[in-house]
């Protein structure tokens, strides 16, 4: 689906197999020439879903000169090897969402020191092994990619009338950015704010000094500084009230820390025992990984402001009352 949110400025509504079910991604067009912000999902038929919608305002994919990608998850930089080889656009995105990607092409390797990871922290072979396959899942919808240009924090970039700021928010993931089109008070907003729920946030299980969860409310504060008026989200409706919504995600963290801090005491538990209890009954596979990463997050926060203590007992990582 596809509907225009500004003048020749288009919301475009791709499917994704997750719980979401949608990503949004947005489109400038001026004079037959098109610039895309997030390229959706590699996944069947969602090409194809793309070059219709864009036939309904006039447009092809050939026609795509520039793709700027808020990070790189597979649900929002997916098509974007495909739109390259029908129109070679030009790709930006920041430094640090080039390194999550190269992360994620990193085959066997990528895959042992996950295996590592997962298992310091509690998962029986067996869960460990789901997580494997969800990983290779993930690694097979990212596409190759030709890098034009590395996007820097509140530069301007323009297309034909209008001109755009690049906002670096990092958080849900290290090399997040949005755009921010200061005249029109919009910015589109990729997967750090939502209108719905608050954003998953991960580890990067191979740069331990970037912290997802302090990153995170930084990020919302450079935001809560902008004169906006309107989010446009990667998933979701679009939605005015940044202050009102910035609140209820600070509350959110807040109560999920302190929940968290509450369910450990004085015997060392581990990551996984401790997102068991917190796991809703019948979780997918995917559920299941989200909410360990999360956990885990959480509880690297807890750690670094001194309210629980880590340690290592039989390889296994563990953690436990201060």
């Amino acid at each position: 689906m596809i509907s225009e949110i500004s003048e020749n400025f288009y919301r475009i509504t791709l499917p994704m197999p997750f719980r979401l079910r949608h990503v949004h991604a947005y489109m400038l067009v001026e004079s037959g020439r098109a610039v895309l912000f997030d390229a959706g999902m590699l996944m069947p038929g969602a090409f194809e879903k793309l070059e219709a919608d864009l036939t309904g305002i006039g447009i092809a994919a050939a026609d795509i000169c520039d793709i700027y990608l808020t990070h790189t998850h597979t649900d929002h930089c997916g098509l974007a090897g495909r739109i390259q080889e029908k129109s070679k656009a030009r790709l930006h995105l920041s430094n640090e969402a080039r390194q999550v990607y190269a992360h994620f092409q990193q085959g066997e390797d990528l895959i042992a020191r996950a295996r590592l990871f997962y298992a310091r922290h509690g998962l029986p072979a067996e869960d460990v092994e789901a997580i494997v396959e969800e990983i290779e899942d993930l690694r097979g919808r990212i596409p190759l990619l030709e890098v034009a240009t590395l996007l820097r924090d509140r530069e301007i970039r323009r297309f034909g009338s209008r001109a755009f700021e690049v906002i670096f928010t990092p958080g849900h993931a290290a090399g997040h950015v949005c755009f921010f089109f200061r005249d029109e008070g919009l910015l589109l907003a990729g997967d750090h704010i939502l209108p719905y729920i608050a954003p998953s946030l991960s580890p990067n299980i191979d740069d331990e000094v970037f912290q997802p969860l302090a990153s995170y409310l930084e990020s919302l504060a450079v935001i809560e500084k902008l004169p906006i008026s309107i989010i446009h989200p990667g998933h979701g409706n679009s939605f005015n009230g940044v202050h009102e919504r910035i609140r209820e995600i600070r509350e959110h963290h807040a109560l999920k820390k302190d929940m968290l801090q509450r369910r450990i005491g004085a015997l060392p538990q581990t990551t996984f025992g401790i997102c068991k209890e917190t796991m809703r009954t019948g979780a997918d596979g995917w559920e299941q990984f989200m909410a360990l990463n999360e956990t885990y997050v959480y509880l690297q926060h807890l750690k670094r402001e001194g309210a629980i203590r880590e340690g290592m007992v039989n390889n296994t990582l563990v953690y436990s009352a201060v």
